[in-house]
């Protein structure tokens, strides 16, 4: 009796500790977050602060940031954001009044890279344009026409917009936004239970919040992540990475976990396109569209990959300039290997360009456009 007693003292002290932790974090985490700002603003959890939703076109980066994020393997860099919450240099304020914007996802973005040293940052130092860097995180053709439109409605002009499309745009496109007749982007249904139970519990328990963060983050790795820390030859990616490069060298129209064949997504990504040109036509904005190979494409494609084909034929009187980045790094690859070209242009078990494949993507755009 005298230890179930004890033990039952122990749950209630446990519980009532617990609670008395929610409250606070409910009424005061927002002010203990961001007393400790200078702190967060060196790790990674500083990014789910300046990662924020928006109402119309899914999320964005918060304006006037700047930060230093740790991102493990693929080392440190300065994040910076201008007045409309573009990507840019530090302490960049500007009107809305643009000769270039880019969109794109993380590739687009320039993630992990300083905006100086992305290809965006290169094409504008060089070329002396004013450019928008529009990219974020996750975008995909959805948001692309969501963001661009609502950037026209809100006043912003651009003399020429430049798409990149990536790889993983159809994943994502097709498996993970909706979009209705008013261009505003949402999570599909089937992820919508999940990602409200996180916005909610970031938005009213930070601190809860951060904690999970540190857990999920440092406690709990998974053995995939510690085979990519301990590979240091041939490159090892997760199998979300996998599963969002294979649908352009899939023998088969219907994959697993994806939600719609690959025809018809195709056919649902280029409408999303096709709508953004009516826009920026209507608005006198000329539109081109760029392409580009992960290192799942050079190992397992084509240079006349399924994903140039649709884009090319889609460019057809409608694009100023389709930019084909495929050749330079296939014809890289056949006069080196495929795994020294891999090395040269990406970062390690990470499909994303380094600072060298940025060169590369910039020196093309300064070619065509200066």
């Amino acid at each position: 009796m005298i230890f179930l007693k004890k033990l039952l003292n122990l749950v209630k002290i446990i519980l009532i500790t617990f609670i008395f932790s929610l409250v606070i974090d409910f009424f005061l985490g927002s002010k203990i977050l961001k007393y400790f700002d200078d702190y967060f603003a060196k790790s990674q959890f500083y990014e789910r602060l300046v990662r924020i939703d928006h109402p119309i076109y899914h999320h964005t980066l918060r304006a006037n940031i700047q930060y230093s994020n740790n991102v493990s393997f693929l080392g440190t860099y300065e994040l910076c954001t201008n007045n409309h919450g573009f990507k840019s240099k530090c302490n960049e304020v500007v009107d809305k009044n643009f000769e270039f914007a880019f969109i794109g996802d993380s590739f687009t973005e320039g993630t992990p890279i300083e905006y100086e040293e992305s290809f965006v940052g290169i094409f504008t130092e060089a070329s002396g344009y004013k450019t928008a860097n529009l990219g974020i995180v996750s975008y995909s053709p959805k948001i692309y026409l969501s963001k661009i439109n609502y950037l026209i409605n809100e006043g912003f002009n651009f003399d020429h917009v430049v798409v990149f499309i990536d790889i993983s745009d159809f994943y994502d496109d097709t498996n993970f936004y909706s979009i209705d007749e008013s261009l505003k982007v949402t999570e599909k249904y089937s992820k919508k239970k999940n990602l409200k139970r996180r916005k909610f519990l970031r938005n009213n328990f930070p601190l809860t919040n951060f904690y999970m963060f540190v857990l999920k983050k440092y406690k709990f790795k998974s053995e995939e992540d510690k085979e990519l820390s301990a590979n240091d030859e041939n490159p090892v990616f997760t199998d979300k990475v996998n599963l969002k490069a294979k649908w352009t060298y899939s023998k088969e129209d219907t994959i697993e976990k994806y939600d719609l064949g690959i025809k018809e997504g195709n056919q649902i990504m280029v409408s999303h396109i096709e709508k953004l040109y009516e826009i920026l036509s209507q608005n006198n904005i000329k539109l081109s569209l760029a392409v580009y190979p992960w290192p799942h494409q050079l190992k397992n494609d084509v240079v006349n990959s399924i994903h140039v084909k649709i884009w090319q034929e889609f460019c057809k009187n409608k694009c100023e300039n389709f930019i084909n980045y495929f050749p330079i790094f296939f014809d890289e690859m056949n006069n080196s290997s495929y795994l020294e070209t891999y090395k040269k242009y990406y970062f390690k078990n990470d499909p994303h360009f380094n600072k060298i494949g940025h060169k590369v993507l910039a020196k093309k755009l300064i070619e065509i456009f200066k």
